[in-house]
């Protein structure tokens, strides 16, 4: 890669950070305007663990509600609503072939969405789906 790519590169990391950050950030203060109750948790969570103190880094591990609401507004409001990927080289997924230059769509939105992952209120905003954390 020239330096010139690279930069280019280092903007699309730069601007894509950006958007996906302001649209998490966007959407979780929609989500706090309809769910009350989950704003008020968060907050008492927030000075429980720093107080009036100035927040650090350290901090962020110990804020599980936080982090539970910041997972489902992530699954309701993806930044990015399906992923494409091109197979360079025949691979096996599963029982199914897959021959080089196959462009795979995961629909994120539908996924994140589905009655048969989430259950029957998929579609509504519950927090505490992640009370046991993510599976990796």
């Amino acid at each position: 890669m020239s330096m010139e790519d690279v930069i280019e590169e280092c903007k699309l990391f730069y601007f894509a950070g950006s958007e996906t950050t302001s649209s998490l950030i966007i959407w979780t203060m929609f989500c706090f305007s309809l769910q009350q109750e989950w704003q008020m948790q968060a907050r008492q969570e927030i000075l429980q663990v720093f107080g009036t103190k100035e927040l650090h880094f350290d901090g962020l591990k110990h804020l599980k509600i936080m982090n539970m609401i910041l997972n489902e507004v992530i699954r309701l409001y993806p930044p990015a609503t399906m992923v494409v990927q091109a197979t360079s080289k025949d691979t096996t997924l599963g029982d199914m072939m897959i021959p080089s230059g196959v462009h795979i769509i995961i629909p994120i939105m539908h996924v994140h969405h589905d009655n048969e992952i989430w259950g029957e209120d998929a579609k509504d905003f519950k927090p505490e789906r992640f009370s046991e954390g993510v599976e990796d």
